[in-house]
């Protein structure tokens, strides 16, 4: 089992639970708790797309490294190794998320396009916002798993 399929579960255990009982305070008029739970789903999905964002971040910071230290020991060629020579081989060294990303998938494909989107929504959040667009959760959970899946170097 994944870490996503984990965090899938998980989500969908708290999503529903949440849910049921701000149906049963819509059913009942009971306005309050009605918007109490629907800012509790609100912030679950906040959350848990934080963290799954996370993952992905980290599968793209690796594979991103495994292909710069690939790069910089495989070829033998000077000149076509010193662009690759002049990149950070650390996952843990500074080089920015998106250039991470354009050395995995092409700029401007529908994965990268699909990747920088989730970027800003997670920036957004993480800075103390929230969802510029509506999302679903489900859809995200499952393009999280593929674009996990995806990124290798």
């Amino acid at each position: 089992m994944s870490i996503f399929d984990e965090l899938e579960a998980q989500y969908n255990e708290i999503d529903n639970e949440y849910s049921a009982i701000e149906f049963e305070a819509m059913s009942k008029g009971w306005v309050k708790k009605e918007s109490k739970y629907r800012r509790k789903r609100v912030l679950n999905d906040q959350a848990y797309f934080l963290f799954m964002f996370s993952r992905l971040e980290d599968r793209i910071r690796e594979e991103s490294s495994k292909l710069i230290t690939k790069k910089q020991t495989s070829i033998s060629s000077w000149k076509q190794r010193a662009a690759w020579d002049i990149l950070p081989g650390s996952a843990n060294a500074e080089l920015h998320f998106k250039k991470r990303l354009a050395l995995l998938t092409e700029k401007g494909t529908r994965n990268f396009n699909l990747i920088s989107d989730y970027y800003k929504e997670r920036n957004s959040i993480a800075h103390g916002g929230s969802f510029t667009r509506p999302i679903s959760m489900p859809t995200v959970i499952l393009e999280f798993k593929r674009l996990y899946r995806l990124m290798k170097a």
